[in-house]
């Protein structure tokens, strides 16, 4: 039989080591780690046994065929990882200043002032201990940014397909300290949620997502910033943001390699060619896809694949005109953005925030009466009025 496994998910999602291997070398502090799920290996031993075991990150060397001798393995490197090792480094701002260049690390930071200095921002690494509570509503929210950022883009979010054993296992992941939830609230509501996998000095960065009404303030390489500086200040030295290419994996990383596939094979006679020639076939698809001679295969590559399923959608548009003057209060109704049916109006009044620097709390919407395509946002300084 021939068997595609994960080598990632099965030890940072579900906290196993697959049970051909006898031990797990941590490169970057050197610690070894035993494994104890030789049980398992029960059900690979009946007949012909061939795994593509997938995704080894770099750091780690696996260690099979040592008191197993039934087991052996031919070794391909197939996935560009993206790393970010932090060991050569004393801070985040270091960090920013040595990788990421004067401009972007300006830019980065020039949101992330008018991100705090527009809303009532604070940041929370849910990491040994969560409320039951609170972790099913910010599950909930996850769920939802993922869908409406994806279905924004007219995508799919291949992390939905296994979004139940995401809700089932990462809270007990969480209290075991395998696994965060990093959050960026507005208030109380999170705007910024971003599940991540533990291990020793690594932490692994998974799903990501944002509230895409904030979108203008960079969410995303702000989150990244954020859990860098968590990382220094716990003494952790990767973050892994796994394989796929992306543009903002090519920003922040500093190390990009190769992860490992192991092709591995049990004693029978006709095991070992069969490998080898599977070992052979993965290099050859590797080499057609570098030189763009097959489409790119979206299985592993990505965290989100296009759909014909999935439409786009755009926001309702709108005109935008300044006012130098708030019309009479007579002929204006005063609105409160925590009504669900004037969502569509979050994103246009946190723009206006963004480029005005204004605060939640110094900001008015109105909607002129007897017309129900105007609205007006007024801040301390500024007036816009919209035109649905």
């Amino acid at each position: 039989m021939l068997r595609r496994l994960n080598f990632f998910f099965e030890f940072f999602e579900k906290n196993s080591i697959l049970p051909f291997y006898e031990s797990i070398t941590n490169n970057i502090n050197g610690h070894i780690i035993n494994n104890e799920n030789s049980e398992a290996l029960k059900a690979y031993e009946t007949g012909l046994c061939v795994c593509v075991v997938n995704m080894i990150p770099p750091y780690f060397d696996l260690k099979i065929g040592g008191q197993n001798k039934l087991y052996r393995a031919f070794q391909v490197k197939y996935r560009t990882g993206f790393i970010m090792d932090l060991g050569q480094y004393s801070n985040a701002e270091e960090y920013l200043k040595s990788h990421l260049g004067s401009r972007h690390r300006k830019n980065i930071l020039s949101k992330l002032k008018r991100l705090e200095s527009c809303f009532d921002i604070s940041y929370k690494t849910h990491f040994g201990d969560i409320d039951d509570l609170e972790y099913k509503f910010l599950f909930e929210e996850f769920e939802r940014m993922i869908r409406d950022r994806f279905k924004q883009r007219g995508e799919e979010h291949v992390g939905l397909k296994r979004w139940n054993l995401y809700k089932e296992s990462v809270y007990e992941l969480i209290l075991k300290k395998r696994a965060s939830l990093f959050v960026i609230y507005d208030g109380k509501k999170p705007i910024s949620i971003n599940l991540n996998y533990h291990f020793e000095n690594i932490l692994d960065s998974a799903i990501t997502s944002y509230d895409i009404d904030y979108a203008k303030f960079g969410l995303g390489n702000i989150a990244v910033y954020k859990k860098m500086e968590w990382c220094f200040q716990n003494d952790y030295q990767r973050i892994d943001m796994r394989w796929g290419e992306l543009y903002y994996k090519r920003l922040w990383c500093n190390a990009i390699e190769e992860y490992k596939c192991d092709v591995v094979y049990n004693n029978l006679f006709i095991a070992m060619p069969i490998a080898f020639m599977v070992a052979k076939l993965i290099i050859l698809k590797k080499f057609l896809l570098q030189h763009k001679i097959l489409p790119f295969n979206l299985s592993y590559g990505s965290r989100h694949k296009p759909s014909q399923n999935v439409e786009s959608t755009s926001a309702p548009s709108f005109k935008i005109e300044n006012l130098t003057n708030l019309p009479s209060k007579d002929r204006l109704s005063l609105l409160s953005l925590d009504e669900n049916k004037l969502d569509f109006l979050r994103n246009p009044v946190y723009n206006f925030q963004y480029y005005n620097m204004e605060h939640t709390n110094n900001i008015n919407i109105y909607q002129v009466n007897n017309d129900k395509t105007t609205y007006i946002i007024a801040g301390k300084s500024q007036l816009q009025r919209l035109v649905f």
